[in-house]
Parts: C-alpha cells; sequence; structure tokens
C-alpha cells in the first residue's frame, strides 16, 4: 500500500486540497471527485463527529484524493481515533514545542516509535486487512503540524528537529492574532514570521504548508509553500448560490423594465 499524497511530497510536488466544514458525506463526495490532491476533513473547527469523519474518509477513498483529519487537539485519544477512522494523513493544531512535537509523532505511531495501539477500526476494514494496513501506518501517513502561535516561530528549529513530521502548515490568522495584529497577514512582523517558518524547513527538509485562496495561490508557491489548503464546501457552496442570484437579480431587472 502507497500514499500517493506522500509520494508527491516526498517528489516536492506542491499539493491543494480544500477543506470540509460540514457533516455530509455527500458534499466529501462530490468534493473528493472534483480531482484535488487531498482533503482536509476539519475536526477542529468543523461541525462532525469522528464517526462522521469516518463516513467522509470512506467516501473520499473511493476516488484519487486523499482523505486528511485536522483533529480538535494534541491529544492521542483524538489521533489514535483520527486514524482507525481511516485517514491517511493526520493535522495537529497549536505545537508550540519540541515537546509538543514529540508527542504528535509518537501519537501517530505504533510501538517502538510511538504510543498508539492496535485496532480492528475502520483504516484496517475492520481488522480484515489489518496485515497491509500495519507497515502502511508505519510508514506513509504523512504527519502534519500547526504553526500558529508566536511561541511556535521562536521554537521552529527545536521542533522541526523533530524525526517524522511532514509538513509544517502555518494557520495565518491564529499566528497573526497570538501576534497582537489579528488578521494583518501582510504586517511586517508576520511577514518575518512566515519567513523564519520556510528558511527552517529548508534546514529540516520539511515540506511548508500555508492556508490559501483564490488569488494567492501562485504567490504562496512562489514564496515556497508546497502543501496549500483553502476554501471549504461551505463555502463553494454559498460562493455557487451568490452566483446565481446575482446573474437572476441582473436577469430579472432586465425584463422587468
Amino acid at each position: 500500500m502507497k500514499n500517493i499524497l506522500k509520494e508527491k511530497l516526498k517528489e516536492g510536488k506542491c499539493v491543494y486540497g480544500p477543506w470540509i466544514l460540514t457533516t455530509s458525506a455527500d458534499n466529501a463526495e462530490v468534493l473528493a471527485h472534483a480531482g484535488a490532491d487531498m482533503i482536509m476533513i476539519d475536526g477542529e473547527h468543523g461541525a462532525m463527529s469522528m464517526e462522521t469523519a469516518g463516513r467522509q474518509i470512506s467516501q473520499i477513498k473511493n476516488t484519487s484524493t486523499v482523505p486528511l483529519l485536522r483533529v480538535p487537539w494534541n491529544d492521542m485519544v483524538m489521533v489514535k481515533q483520527g486514524l482507525d477512522m481511516g485517514a491517511a494523513g493526520i493535522m495537529i493544531p497549536m505545537v508550540n514545542s519540541k515537546e509538543e512535537a514529540e508527542r504528535a509523532v509518537q501519537y501517530c505511531h505504533f510501538p517502538p516509535r510511538g504510543v498508539r495501539g492496535v485496532g480492528a477500526g475502520r483504516a484496517s476494514l475492520f481488522g480484515v486487512n489489518i496485515k497491509d494496513y500495519l507497515p502502511y501506518a508505519m510508514n506513509e501517513i504523512p504527519i502534519i503540524i500547526q504553526i500558529e502561535h508566536f511561541k511556535a516561530v521562536e521554537a521552529i528549529d527545536d521542533i522541526l528537529s523533530v524525526p517524522g513530521i511532514d509538513v509544517a502548515f502555518i494557520g495565518p490568522f491564529d499566528l497573526s492574532t497570538s501576534m497582537g495584529i489579528m488578521g494583518k497577514i501582510n504586517h511586517p512582523d508576520m511577514v518575518k514570521a512566515i519567513q523564519k517558518v520556510l528558511e527552517a524547513c529548508s534546514r529540516h527538509q520539511v515540506v511548508p504548508g500555508i492556508m490559501t485562496g483564490p488569488g494567492l495561490m501562485q504567490k504562496h508557491i512562489e514564496m515556497g509553500f508546497k502543501f496549500l489548503l483553502g476554501g471549504s464546501d461551505a463555502l463553494f457552496i454559498h460562493q455557487g448560490v451568490k452566483g446565481c442570484l446575482e446573474e437572476f437579480k441582473q436577469a430579472s431587472m432586465k425584463r422587468n423594465l
């Protein structure tokens, strides 16, 4: 078993995917068929339970898109459950120190590299494919840590020195908020912080990632980011309806003149 996304990251390719924030397995299926490299199920800020996330993962797995999960916190139980649900990559928020990074990696691995328990969850088809799943889990699941606090930026070299981290993902809004400049993404202090993370990623051979969006992707790729997440199922639906409404209003105004 191979993880297509991890192979792309190893090859230095840029990858992109949207977020899922709703509880809809149908939304997961539709987004997965759009052809993105990955989809991030947002278990931190999204509305889904772990059971629902598992069903969304199952829908995404039927396509070439890789299902990822952001767990609510750097917690052993949450990480274990997310992996057992079948997530092919785990994102862990608010990793601010080397010790927290070490715990994050340990939670994702079986002994002796980690502390994850072996169980017959959805990831192994409830035990049917356990022999194939175990080596896959040890070598093919990318670990994505979030750099979203000024403390993490200050300790970035210590954090990225921890073996096993695949992606360091900058959360610009949380990072700017922790710096007292909420939402000011282009503030000089933010620019310096982001550059510091990019340089550390290069030194430690960790893939840099960032929250992106329409109009920002070219800039982020030129900056050196290779793991991009942006847009969500809820946002896409809202934008689609708004676009249709605007077209309707313009057409109906002309008809009613």
